[in-house]
């Protein structure tokens, strides 16, 4: 099952975009829906997808402004650009950014369904030839315990970084699948939920600890978006930042 990240600000398109893509055509899953891509590119701190389909006119930051950056990226991400502008300098700029194909909306099912069949077998092909590196000899089950100490690590490390599961598995020489699959063996926990709740830890003692302003906490947890960060931290923690710290100074 390949992962992505899917960006449209309209609830309704992305909603109808996310259910064709899971529910009809198969082998893929949203695993995150974001309306501009300053949110896309605030998760992609902790998560690289293997498939990116966003709009192009977008609030805050617009499809091709978000394509720039991750193109800045040391990752080779696929990204599909679904738009309802048949505009030549839009799909100009798309092709010099090498996205995988420009769709207008309304979106052809059928069309669609070979687009991504086609992304399909080339991240099967992609995966085929990464996982045929051999796995180093010796202690295994020990080697690859250490591996998970040392990610651990690097994660705390650089909690005010932009991080992904690519930067790290750079770091530590492995495949980025098999790390992904390593780690939740071994801790119990996918490697995004991991580094989301370390950001989360950390903001929590800083809220404590410090007398720093919320969007300065926001920046040392990893979070270049304050508002991004609240609504983060409220989902998990219950309250938002300026409420916990209230809270915890009143016990």
């Amino acid at each position: 099952m390949y992962t992505v990240l899917l960006i449209e600000d309209e609830d309704q398109i992305r909603f109808g975009l996310k259910r064709l893509i899971e529910d009809v055509i198969g082998g893929f899953r949203v695993v995150k829906e974001a309306k501009n891509g300053r949110e896309a590119l605030d998760w992609m701190k902790v998560e690289i997808p293997d498939l990116i389909i966003t709009d192009i006119r977008m609030r805050e930051m617009n499809g091709l402004e978000m394509i720039e950056k991750v193109r800045d990226r040391p990752q080779d991400i696929f990204i599909l650009v679904i738009s309802g502008y048949n505009d030549f300098e839009y799909t100009k700029r798309s092709i010099q950014l090498r996205v995988e194909n420009y769709l207008l909306e309304p979106v052809d099912r059928i069309e669609l369904t070979q687009c991504l069949t086609t992304l399909k077998e080339r991240l099967n092909s992609r995966n085929r030839k990464r996982n045929e590196q051999p796995k180093a000899k010796g202690s295994v089950e020990e080697n690859e315990k250490k591996i998970i100490r040392q990610v651990k690590d690097i994660v705390h490390s650089n909690l005010d970084q932009d991080i992904s599961l690519q930067f790290v598995a750079n770091k530590v020489h492995m495949n980025r699948q098999y790390l992904s699959y390593l780690f939740k063996l071994e801790t119990g926990q996918n490697f995004v939920d991991y580094v989301i709740q370390s950001r989360m830890d950390r903001a929590q003692q800083l809220l404590l600890e410090t007398q720093l302003k919320i969007y300065e906490i926001a920046q040392l947890s990893g979070y270049e978006n304050p508002k991004y960060f609240m609504t983060v931290f409220k989902q998990l923690v219950g309250v938002t930042p300026s409420d916990f710290r209230k809270k915890q100074h009143e016990c």
